[in-house]
């Protein structure tokens, strides 16, 4: 499903590495929760100005036209909070893009200490004023699934895994 609303950019999740539902284009503001630098190089490769964070400390409101995180908020015991960080930094009409595993599909609760189902997912972002969301529910059946999709972190869980991947439009 596409849909075109509060921003010029179509609102399409594309299967497979999240890089393809952020489609960076040449002078984009991104900021990519955790750096992930795979996923930093490729959209940098693309034209976009990047800011890998791990903190929000540096980042100034309505600085961002995407933010996007593949799994990396799961590491964070205060995970709940980026969803709002993440709406303050970005410009109005801007997106976040992100991959928010299933809490039962995380390796361990004392390596990755933030994680939800779908319905707490959705209500975080709701709550932090994110107008236009949209998700897709997408599975891995294997460590070698799981790669390919970008969800390393995700090698050592018990499988099939379930990862909910939201753009939230702001």
């Amino acid at each position: 499903m596409t849909v075109i609303d509060k921003t010029d950019k179509p609102l399409k999740i594309e299967r497979g590495n999240l890089y393809a539902t952020i489609h960076p284009q040449q002078g984009e503001r991104i900021m990519i929760i955790g750096g992930s630098e795979p996923l930093t190089a490729r959209c940098s490769d693309a034209g976009a100005a990047i800011l890998p964070a791990v903190s929000f400390s540096q980042v100034k409101q309505n600085e961002f036209d995407t933010v996007a995180a593949a799994l990396s908020i799961h590491l964070y015991a205060d995970g709940a909070q980026w969803t709002v960080k993440a709406y303050e930094a970005l410009k109005q009409g801007g997106r976040f893009v992100a991959d928010f595993a299933e809490a039962d599909s995380l390796p361990s609760a004392s390596d990755y200490p933030y994680g939800e189902s779908i319905a707490g997912y959705w209500e975080r972002l709701k709550a932090a004023g994110f107008s236009t969301i949209l998700f897709q529910q997408l599975s891995a059946k294997s460590p070698k699934e799981a790669v390919l999709n970008g969800w390393t972190e995700l090698v050592s869980s018990k499988y099939p895994v379930t990862v909910n991947r939201f753009i939230a439009v702001k």
